[in-house]
């Protein structure tokens, strides 16, 4: 279903007998993807429905008779609204600071390297991956639900049996396992492993072995384009992130969606077979990643940046367990709001600012309804701002949402912040000029509690903490913006300096946004 149709209360695949197969559990996650494509269809102007399970191209010039998502592909070139570090750092409020023009701190991802230890042969003792095994599960896979626990058990136990081939099977329980080595609960305000320790840690080195060992798999893999091909380069994907190496990252998401792309899979009013279900959720998993990091890495220089995705939800896994409710209900919550950023960005951003057929101030005020919205829908275990012991376990999804919800904020009021930081604070934007500002100020502050933790969003978290620091410095710059500028600014643009800091010897990106960082911020301090 597209996002702008009504569905019916009770859609045909809702109500196909098949249905009956599922629990309670799986049932109310129905529930929820109807609830949250409901709220998505409003106020939009996409095309009629697609079936979900017709995967469409990401590319703006696939062929006339492939389903596509609504995008930009059809529609005329137009500036790129590239939200990044490097496009702050080259606004004319800094040019008194020698930056270079096109300054690009990305430069040094590529020399990205970790100090290695001594060789250390993979462990595959029964109880060493009993235990990676699960500490993949308690703290990775939940937030990506792509696999099949009791198929993943299957798997290790063939491989107990026949011992580590070089197929595929072998090659995701080998990334598992590297996962496991390293994967750590989310503790609010948690001190972390400094990168100097985590580096010469016998856990990563464990886990550089593992993933030494997947790499050695992963070549015939490119010339497949099976489900856990997919999952393969996906979790070596999030590997690689969570080591703070996105280009590297960004790779493996390309190549796992190339897999994707490949899926043939059978309408969901036909079937709700597992692998269909699968299918769906590693394609979706794989779409968010690659995008959120292109976006961020601003791989895509063309006039025309793709913003097409997936129609509807993926379906979550046929008898759902119980304690699975909260990662399902943060994983749709988590896609809900990627489609509303793509649509916050495709419709601010296709239309001439200047045009007087386009209010800007009334897609915003629409933006808003929908993220009001969107926050009304969550539940209680995920409601963001309540403070509920009962849900303490919870705090990672809403972690994470909380800052996927900033992003939707700043997309929404960047035009704003812009022209006011250029000197172009018109009658009315004051207060969407305040707003941007605020949510500056939020996003700091909101990830502070996780400054210190490793995941597979640390690297996204350094920068977009940066890039909210810098707008921060440059409305300090403008004397029409000093005004507008939150409580307590300063203080939350040193505390980025102090994350910084932590993990400036892990990435050489993060080194140099430090400097720049110090150097804007010592006249203030």
């Amino acid at each position: 279903m597209s996002d702008s149709v009504p569905i019916q209360s009770e859609p045909a695949e809702r109500t196909n007998p098949q249905k009956r197969r599922f629990d309670p559990a799986s049932l109310a996650i129905l529930k929820r993807l109807d609830e949250l494509e409901i709220l998505l269809q409003t106020k939009t102007n996409d095309p009629s429905p697609l079936a979900l399970g017709d995967f469409p191209s990401t590319s703006p010039s696939g062929p006339s008779g492939q389903l596509s998502s609504p995008g930009t592909a059809e529609r005329n070139p137009r500036k790129l609204p590239f939200i990044t570090v490097e496009t702050v750092l080259e606004w004319p409020v800094f040019d008194d600071c020698g930056f270079p023009r096109h300054f690009h701190l990305l430069n040094s991802l590529e020399e990205n390297t970790h100090t290695r230890g001594p060789h250390i042969s993979v462990d595959l003792g029964l109880h060493e991956t009993d235990r990676l095994l699960r500490a993949f599960f308690d703290h990775v896979h939940i937030f990506n639900p792509t696999l099949e626990e009791e198929e993943v058990e299957e798997y290790v136990n063939t491989i107990r049996l026949n011992g580590i081939g070089w197929d595929a099977i072998s090659c995701l329980l080998l990334l598992i396992y590297a996962h496991g080595s390293i994967a750590t609960p989310f503790v609010k305000n948690g001190p972390g492993l400094s990168p100097d320790l985590f580096g010469s840690s016998k856990s990563f080195l464990q886990a550089e072995a593992y993933f030494s060992a997947a790499q050695k798999r992963m070549g015939p893999l490119l010339c497949t384009s099976g489900v856990i091909e997919a999952q393969c380069f996906f979790l070596a994907g999030v590997y690689l992130m969570s080591t703070l190496r996105p280009v590297a990252a960004w790779r493996m998401f390309v190549q796992a969606l190339a897999c994707c792309q490949g899926f043939s899979v059978q309408q969901r009013n036909e079937s709700y077979e597992s692998e269909p279900s699968t299918k769906e959720r590693i394609y979706w998993t794989c779409f968010k990643s690659e995008l959120e990091l292109r976006l961020e890495l601003n791989v895509s220089q063309t006039g025309i940046l793709d913003l097409s995705y997936p129609t509807l939800f993926p379906s979550p896994p046929e008898r759902l367990k119980s304690k699975d409710e909260a990662t399902w209900y943060f994983y749709l919550a988590e896609i809900a709001l990627r489609r509303l950023k793509n649509r916050i960005l495709d419709s601010l951003y296709r239309h001439d600012m200047a045009s007087p057929e386009f209010n800007i101030e009334h897609a915003i005020f629409d933006f808003e309804e929908q993220t009001d919205a969107w926050l009304s829908s969550l539940p209680e275990t995920l409601a963001l701002g309540v403070v509920n012991s009962d849900t303490e376990q919870y705090e990672p999804f809403r972690f994470i949402l909380s800052g996927h919800l900033l992003d939707c904020q700043e997309t929404m009021y960047w035009h704003f912040v812009v022209e006011g930081i250029h000197g172009r604070v018109g009658n009315g934007s004051e207060n969407f000029v305040q707003r941007g500002l605020k949510v500056c100020v939020d996003r700091i502050q909101q990830n502070r509690t996780g400054f210190y933790h490793r995941h597979h969003g640390t690297w996204l978290m350094l920068r977009s903490c940066t890039r909210s620091a810098l707008v921060l410095l440059a409305a300090a710059r403008c004397v029409k913006l000093v005004g507008f500028l939150p409580l307590g600014w300063k203080e939350s643009v040193l505390d980025v300096t102090k994350m910084l800091d932590f993990w400036r010897d892990e990435s050489g990106d993060v080194s140099e946004m430090l400097i720049v960082l110090q150097n804007l911020l010592d006249p203030w301090i």
